[in-house]
């Protein structure tokens, strides 16, 4: 008789997530106005908008892959840290996009200067990513075992097992 589905767990949901991000990433670096704080590289000093000039491909493609990585592992922690929270999904969800909003916020404050309407848009674009992400580890983990209580209580009988 087959036991339960196995759950995944650690790397596995860290890989798992960060390619979520990843392709999150190929997507919204379409369109300026919504792609990651992390990818408005031309917003950035002087020193980073250099860096771009050397070859403007490979920065942005190692830059995203890094932090696909960082944020599949964070989504990761979140995930285990939150297996049996009630409504999982949803708190998870909620988690990431604050994170989401905190991380990038902070980035475009500090270290890049884009007009109001890109960092909105690249802040606001996080949110559906976040929910993905959440739904995707969400299934990943599959659903919480149903406790089992060992003195007897909510058994038909009252009879704790031997």
């Amino acid at each position: 008789m087959p036991g339960p589905p196995r759950r995944v767990h650690g790397l596995a949901l860290a890989a798992l997530a960060g390619a979520v991000h990843l392709a999150c990433d190929a997507a919204a670096a379409q369109v300026h106005a919504i792609a990651p704080p992390y990818l408005l590289l031309d917003h950035a000093a002087e020193l980073f908008r250099d860096l771009l000039a050397l070859d403007r491909t490979a920065i942005l493609v190692t830059v995203s892959v890094a932090a696909s990585a960082v944020n599949g592992a964070i989504a990761a922690l979140m995930a285990v840290a939150l297996e049996d929270a009630p409504r999982r999904r949803r708190a998870l969800a909620w988690v990431l996009t604050a994170f989401w909003v905190l991380s990038g916020g902070l980035l475009i404050l500090v270290y890049l200067s884009p007009p109001w309407g890109v960092a909105l848009g690249s802040l606001a674009a996080g949110v559906p990513r976040a929910w993905a992400v959440a739904w995707v580890l969400d299934r990943a983990l599959g659903r919480p075992e149903p406790a089992t209580p060992e003195d007897g209580a909510g058994r038909p009988d009252g009879v704790p097992p031997a």
